[in-house]
């Protein structure tokens, strides 16, 4: 697999409240059809280096996540609290822009979960869900890859058509995907 390469507006992020998501799995825990990633204790479920300020940020929300649902993993079995239902609602947003990988599958699964979340009045200060297009990317596996690594042939995950698939599936939806954030 390549690594994808994102943009993330970085001005915006220090400059606004946001929520950040780390993927973190339990080792040992499947998450069919997926390969086991972002273990915990691995170092994979930690922010990239150029995101770790994020950590001391006093307008940052830190949620980790063990499914490829962000909103879902925000919940708290125990309570059924959300912790992202209870950040934007806290601060009263209107708006959330939204950036990560892989945009059709974790990005498209938690912005398509919000858009239905806000419609059944969750967030009832929330109009707007934004993708922000540069900040989203997904991964390349090709069917020979995919079979080298003892996976079916449905995991191969052609790039450029999944994310714009994903981007298409969400803007369907309600999502407002932008090309620039100002």
């Amino acid at each position: 697999m390549s690594a994808p390469i994102i943009q993330i507006p970085l001005r915006v992020l220090s400059l606004h409240t946001c929520a950040a998501f780390l993927d973190t799995h339990e080792p040992g825990k499947p998450e069919p059809p997926y390969p086991p990633h972002c273990g915990a204790g691995t170092g994979e479920e930690e922010l990239v280096p150029e995101l770790a300020w994020l950590h001391e940020s006093p307008q940052a929300t830190l949620i980790r996540k063990d499914c490829i649902n962000g909103f879902v993993g925000a919940t708290v079995v125990e309570s059924g609290a959300n912790r992202l239902v209870d950040w934007v609602n806290e601060h009263g947003l209107q708006a959330i822009v939204v950036v990560g990988i892989c945009t059709d599958i974790c990005v498209m699964d938690f912005v398509l979960t919000v858009l239905s979340a806000r419609n059944h009045a969750m967030m009832p200060t929330l109009e707007d869900v934004v993708v922000h297009e540069p900040g989203c990317a997904t991964y390349d596996l090709s069917k020979e890859t995919a079979k080298t690594l003892g996976l079916p042939a449905t995991a191969a995950h052609p790039q450029t058509i999944t994310h714009h698939l994903g981007l298409y599936f969400m803007a369907s939806r309600g999502a407002i995907v932008a090309e620039s954030i100002e």
